[in-house]
């Protein structure tokens, strides 16, 4: 009896977060133009090839001028591309990339079900604020790179080619993925040297994208060159820093806390357990978001896939739920008090579809 009404609980509590993602998917993002920035690129590569990636979308299209950063050439890697080329090609509009992305995230929360045995963490990784505000309702895309991540975790034990390939996917389609590379070369030495070896293949393997979209369009020398095009970081090792100064005091306080907080309560662990290899890749992209000039609110929804290694129940627990308050800003968000410039650079209805002005 008990175990049915946790059941329909977590599933009336999941089909409740559908409606409110739902809700999100059909408005019109607030803070970011990204999506459409993104959209534009996939169309352009259906009009003119891949190469079209070299260009600034201003260059492209006049019409596209006053898109986000038009006046730079495409700053992510290949699998964020293909990504958006692929949902160009079926409906270029804002709704189906935020579809598709909302579709991507309720796998998300299946795969973190799956990987720690907790359904109350899968229904609590699809009920994230940053993810309903982020995903559903600005179509960021780290639940791509999400997926790809989860995929490696839940590869390696049987099958440890596949498990590089998809750390690869996931590299492709955000570098931040890297953090999970030492602890599934780890894990994969710890097996025997030929997981080791078809780990490495894997990943070797899974590049040859980049190999080709560097020959295509520059695809690796543009994510160096201007992947990171502002300087913001809110997490910031520096309380003082300028760079986001603009932002109230209450946020710059609560970013502060819970970042370092993470950390410390990371790095406890790592001391306490003896052994740092499953905290590795959440230490890792931490540090990245502490020390690099460019890291936005959305950047944390990779933490809680990179803690889902961490082998006490209790601590992995802590340290998912607590990921919501890596980002407090999108908790306010959707309650009606959008945090940031209210600049969406795109058209006037989610289903707008995006075309080569003629």
């Amino acid at each position: 009896m008990r175990r049915r009404f946790v059941a329909l609980s977590l599933t009336g509590a999941a089909l409740a977060i559908a409606v409110v993602r739902a809700f999100e998917i059909g408005a019109l993002p607030v803070i970011t133009g990204d999506v459409v920035r993104n959209l534009l690129y996939g169309v352009a590569v259906a009009e003119w090839g891949p190469a079209s990636a070299a260009k600034p979308l201003a260059e492209l299209s006049a019409g596209w001028a006053g898109a986000s950063w038009a006046h730079l050439p495409y700053g992510y890697p290949p699998l964020a591309l293909a990504f958006f080329a692929l949902v160009a090609a079926l409906s270029p509009t804002v709704f189906a990339a935020k579809l598709a992305l909302t579709g991507i995230e309720a796998a998300n929360s299946v795969l973190v079900a799956r990987l720690t045995g907790s359904r109350w963490l899968g229904v609590a990784y699809w009920a994230s604020p940053a993810s309903l505000w982020w995903v559903s309702r600005e179509g960021q895309f780290e639940p791509l790179q999400s997926l790809f991540t989860l995929l490696a975790l839940l590869a390696l034990p049987a099958a440890p080619v596949a498990a590089g390939v998809s750390l690869a996917a996931a590299v492709q389609v955000k570098v931040t993925a890297l953090a999970l590379a030492p602890w599934l070369a780890h894990r994969a030495w710890a097996t025997g040297r030929r997981a080791a070896g078809q780990l490495a293949l894997g990943f070797a393997v899974g590049l040859v994208p980049s190999l080709w979209a560097e020959l295509a369009w520059g695809g690796v020398t543009n994510v160096l060159r201007f992947g990171a095009p502002l300087t913001y970081n809110p997490y910031y090792w520096s309380w003082a820093a300028p760079m986001f100064s603009w932002n109230p005091g209450w946020l710059i306080a609560c970013d502060q806390l819970a970042s370092w907080g993470v950390l410390a309560a990371l790095v406890t662990y790592a001391v306490r357990a003896r052994s740092a290899w499953s905290v590795t890749a959440p230490i890792l992209f931490v540090l990245f978001c502490k020390t690099h000039s460019n890291v936005q609110f959305w950047y944390w929804l990779l933490f809680a896939p990179l803690c889902v290694p961490i082998e006490d129940r209790r601590w992995r627990l802590a340290l998912i739920a607590a990921a919501p308050l890596l980002d407090v800003s999108s908790a306010v968000s959707l309650v009606g008090w959008p945090v940031g410039e209210h600049g969406f650079r795109g058209a006037a209805s989610v289903f707008f579809a995006y075309e080569v002005p003629r």
